[in-house]
């Protein structure tokens, strides 16, 4: 008799237990996921890359600085991501890196191709070239290079659209210059139309040739000279882009919400200042 009772009880506190894991055990996963932190993602924003150090400045660094920047990053333990990786992220749930941070390279100079991408295959690393397109048709048509002064020619960016280190984005055709227009913005007195037509005619130009000399079309707009209007944002989304790139400084804090991906922050990248003061800045 008292056997039986014990195994009565015993079955009892069985069933507790399931009954309390399988209402319990849930919770724990949703509270797990929703309190999910959030991702931060400096960027960097390089430009020319030279030998000759008497041009070495504000926007154009070094073959060995770029290295260094390279072997710091590792050791901090950051892994570069590019736009798709980004974008996959917020559009398909993908996962990033624990430490991501992304490489930018904006105007298409033919010194990225020629210093960068060999320290990307060196190291493994992935970068983010955006390209003017009145650039391009120019050192295409000049055929000489050099990468003191040249830019990218169509078979090369087709050879980097290629490569697994490279992702290529749209820096304007024609609107990378200060002048009554500021960069791609609006100017005074135009209107939404006039604009849009504007934007369409020289934005959409480069992305329907890299589209034909490269098979890829781009993701994301890298702003001229970092000038951005409330307008220009919403023909870049009209056009089919889902991403922007500006040079507003500052790491950026992602959810995994769409809008931001539109403006996302950069850090300009000036030569000599060692690595340890100028990546200090994401940490603030």
């Amino acid at each position: 008799m008292f056997s039986v009772k014990i195994k009565y009880i015993i079955l009892i506190i069985i069933c507790l237990v399931l009954v309390f894991s399988s209402v319990y055990i849930p919770a724990i996963n949703v509270i797990s996921t929703a309190a999910k932190p959030s991702v931060r993602l400096p960027i960097i924003m390089y430009h020319h890359v030279l030998k000759d150090r008497s041009r070495l400045g504000k926007y154009i660094v070094s073959p060995k600085e770029i290295e260094k920047d390279i072997l710091y990053l590792k050791e901090q333990g950051y892994t570069t991501i590019v736009m798709e990786d980004l974008i996959n992220f917020v559009y398909n749930k993908a996962e990033l890196p624990e430490k991501p941070i992304m490489l930018t390279f904006d105007d298409g100079y033919y010194s990225n191709y020629t210093y960068v991408l060999p320290l990307l295959e060196k190291y493994d690393c992935k970068a983010v070239i955006s390209v003017t397109g009145d650039y391009i048709d120019k050192s295409t048509a000049e055929g000489e290079l050099n990468p003191a002064y040249s830019y990218l020619t169509w078979d090369l960016v087709k050879e980097l659209v290629q490569s697994p280190y490279v992702e290529i984005q749209n820096h304007s055709y024609g609107m990378h210059e200060i002048c009554e227009r500021k960069g791609c913005s609006i100017m005074k007195g135009e209107t939404y139309e006039e604009y849009s037509k504007e934007m369409v005619n020289d934005v959409g130009k480069l992305q329907d040739a890299i589209e034909e000399k490269t098979g890829y079309r781009p993701t994301t707009f890298t702003y001229p000279y970092g000038f951005v209007c409330i307008e220009c944002n919403e023909i870049l989304q009209k056009m089919g882009f889902v991403a922007t790139l500006s040079c507003y400084e500052g790491v950026n804090i992602l959810t995994g919400k769409k809008d931001e991906l539109f403006e996302l922050k950069r850090f300009n990248r000036p030569s000599g200042i060692s690595q340890k003061k100028f990546f200090e800045k994401f940490n603030q």
